[in-house]
C-alpha cells in the first residue's frame, strides 16, 4: 500500500452540512458493523500503513448515492453523521461534488462506476480480505489490472469493464489487484451485496 492509500484522489467540491437522514442508511449501519465485526471494514496499526480500509454505498436515484466518510472504517458503529451524500461523479474529469457532515470516501469513483454501468446496482461494498484476494482466480471473480491504483478514474474504468465479464451481473464480487487486498461487491440491494460477500468470505477462508 502506498503513502497515499486512503487519501483523496479526486477533486472534491463538498458542502460541510448536517447529518443527512434517509431512509436506507439503517441497511448501511447495520452492514457496516457485520464487516467491521470480521474485520473486511477497519484500521488496525500493522496494516495498509495504518490507514482504515472499507466503505460503502447506497444508491439513491440516478446517480446519486450516500456513501461512507473518509476513514471511517477504523469505527465499529458509525451514524448519520458518518455518511454523505454524493451529488454528481464525473469520473472522466476526476471530480466529486457532495455534501453533508463529512467527506466521501476515497473509494467514491469506484462505486460511481459501478452504478452507472449497472443500472440495477442498488449497494456496494468495499471491504479489504486477504484471503478472498490471494484467491480470487479460484473462487472465479473478474479483476482490475496490477497496475491500476485505488481511487483514480483509471480505477473506476477499470471495474466498469470487469462489470462486462461477469457470469452474474447483478450481483457479483470484483478483485482491485492494484488495491491491496481491495474486494468491491455490488448487489440490488444492500442484504444481496453482504451476503454474497460473506458466502464468498466463507468459502476462502473453508
Amino acid at each position: 500500500m502506498t503513502m497515499q492509500e486512503g487519501v483523496i484522489q479526486f477533486n472534491l467540491s463538498h458542502h460541510a452540512g448536517d447529518a443527512i437522514h434517509y431512509a436506507e442508511l439503517a441497511d448501511l449501519i447495520y452492514w457496516h458493523e457485520r464487516m467491521h465485526a470480521l474485520g473486511l471494514i477497519g484500521q488496525e496499526p500493522s496494516r495498509y500503513e495504518g490507514f482504515a480500509y472499507g466503505n460503502m454505498s447506497h444508491r439513491l436515484n440516478n446517480n446519486e448515492f450516500l456513501i461512507s466518510g473518509t476513514q471511517t472504517g477504523g469505527l465499529p458503529h458509525l451514524t448519520d453523521a458518518h455518511y454523505a451524500h454524493i451529488e454528481t461523479c464525473d469520473i472522466a474529469k476526476n471530480r466529486v461534488q457532495s455534501h453533508g457532515p463529512i467527506k466521501p470516501s476515497s473509494e467514491c469513483m469506484s462505486h460511481a462506476a459501478i452504478y452507472a454501468a449497472s443500472p440495477d446496482a442498488m449497494a456496494v461494498i468495499h471491504v479489504h480480505s486477504p484471503d478472498i484476494w490471494q484467491q480470487h482466480e479460484v473462487l472465479g471473480l473478474a479483476s482490475t489490472p496490477a497496475d491500476v491504483a485505488y481511487g483514480t478514474p483509471e480505477m473506476a474504468a477499470a471495474t466498469a469493464s470487469a462489470l462486462k465479464h461477469l457470469q452474474q451481473p447483478g450481483c457479483a464480487c470484483i478483485a482491485m489487484l492494484g488495491h491491496e487486498d481491495g474486494i468491491i461487491c455490488f448487489a440490488n440491494n444492500m442484504a444481496a451485496a453482504g451476503q454474497h460477500l460473506l458466502a464468498l468470505y466463507e468459502r476462502a477462508i473453508s
